[in-house]
């Protein structure tokens, strides 16, 4: 009975399907560094909210407390983007790898893909 509970949950996980409103994305169970960098990117926006809040009600303890979980979270966030791409990098090499043992001709691109 457990075992089959504990893969109808691992099922359940893997329908899993999670909305981030604010890149219109949708991230489904398997995506779990995404789901993660995504539920973290929220908590951040609300803990900002909070510290508005709290700000304007003049409770600066209760600002500087919010302000050091929000730099710990922003750094985990940071962590977590670093990690995503470094697997979307393997995931790309992987392919590219498949491709050159089918006989396919691939090649090395360098892009720098900065926002300026």
């Amino acid at each position: 009975m457990l075992k089959q509970l504990q893969t109808a949950y691992r099922q359940a996980l893997q329908n899993l399907v999670f909305v981030d409103f604010v890149n219109k994305k949708v991230i489904v169970g398997k995506e779990s560094l995404e789901l993660e960098h995504s539920k973290e990117n929220a908590c951040c926006r609300d803990l900002i909210t909070a510290i508005n809040k709290y700000f304007q009600d003049g409770n600066f303890e209760l600002v500087k407390e919010r302000i050091e979980v929000l730099t710990n979270r922003a750094d985990y966030a940071n962590r977590l983007e670093v990690q995503i791409k470094e697997h979307r990098r393997n995931k790309l090499f992987e392919i590219a790898s498949q491709l050159d043992m089918r006989g396919n001709l691939t090649e090395e691109v360098s892009f720098n893909a900065s926002r300026s």
